[in-house]
């Protein structure tokens, strides 16, 4: 008999990978989806006959049914509708806690957080997934807690703007050759469809890092948009000092200064500085920063 698997929310980067995953694995699982609005899950899943879109939300707590389950995955996000993050963090994850609650035949949680999400401050956005962590760590009998480095598809805007005139692009990953663990969401994907299928017993909690094949600087991500793109550009490095001014172009400005506190406790000096190095608890994915910029650069 095969697995019956949640993943929520599935309109997620995370979320959609492991379903892809799921979806192609031998075993051939049953696997849930929950989105606010089941029309957007996308066709390539939607054909499946073991795949079912059912509405759910995370804000409320309503249709979040992991019953016949066996193990759910679920990546906690944000808001912009103007809500604080801390309080809609306890409520999204008190509201997935209730669920697994009520759902006796869920063994497995896997929880999609981040480095840096061990840390109660200075942190800025990802005090999200520290809330998460805190609040899930025991709602199942065993918890996998998934902390992946910064995603290589994050660069998607850098890959865009290197082919305008003139070539160039902002990153906020300052100084230009500091390096920090990226990973592509592609490995993560698979990594949380293994570990939800895996049958084999596991501790009651456990944490992974995931890291790419190795650390990554903004000069890294400037030589491998030119390799793809075939021409030269100018990297612009955004100072710790323009950080607000800068997500507040591209988020909510109500939103600004938590992203620019979560960079700056990536950078130099910052809370999650000293914790780039590969240990025990972490695992290198197989993909390349170049490989996945250049399928990017054929999606655009």
């Amino acid at each position: 008999m095969s697995s019956h698997i949640t993943v929520v929310p599935a309109s997620t980067q995370a979320g959609q990978e492991t379903i892809r995953c799921l979806l192609k694995a031998k075993s051939k699982p049953s696997v849930r989806g929950i989105y606010r609005d089941p029309s957007k899950a996308p066709v390539e899943f939607t054909r499946e006959p073991h795949f079912e879109a059912v509405q759910g939300d995370v804000a409320t707590g309503a249709g979040l049914d992991f019953s016949n389950s066996v193990a759910v995955l679920y990546v906690p996000p944000p808001t912009y509708d103007g809500t604080d993050q801390g309080e809609f963090a306890t409520r999204a994850s008190s509201n997935v806690q209730n669920a697994l609650q009520t759902a006796p035949s869920v063994k497995r949680l896997v929880l999609h957080s981040t480095m840096g999400a061990q840390y109660d401050h200075s942190i800025g956005m990802l005090r999200l997934n520290n809330i998460a962590d805190r609040i899930l760590k025991s709602a199942a009998p065993e918890v996998l807690i998934v902390k992946p480095g910064y995603y290589y598809e994050n660069w998607l805007s850098a890959l865009k703007s290197m082919k305008s005139e003139p070539p160039s692009f902002e990153s906020p990953i300052s100084p230009p050759d500091y390096h920090i663990p990226m990973v592509s969401v592609r490995d993560v994907g698979e990594y949380c469809a293994d570990s939800l299928l895996d049958e084999s017993t596991r501790p009651a909690l456990r944490t992974v890092e995931l890291f790419g094949p190795r650390l990554y600087s903004s000069l890294d991500v400037k030589r491998a948009i030119q390799e793809v793109n075939g021409k030269d550009g100018t990297l612009i490095t955004i100072e710790k000092d323009k950080l607000v001014e800068f997500f507040a172009r591209h988020v909510p400005k109500m939103y600004a200064q938590e992203f620019a506190d979560m960079t700056t406790a990536m950078l130099p000096g910052g809370i999650m500085a000293g914790d780039f190095e590969p240990g025990e608890n972490s695992v290198k994915g197989k993909l390349e920063l170049g490989d996945v910029l250049r399928h990017m650069l054929s999606l655009i």
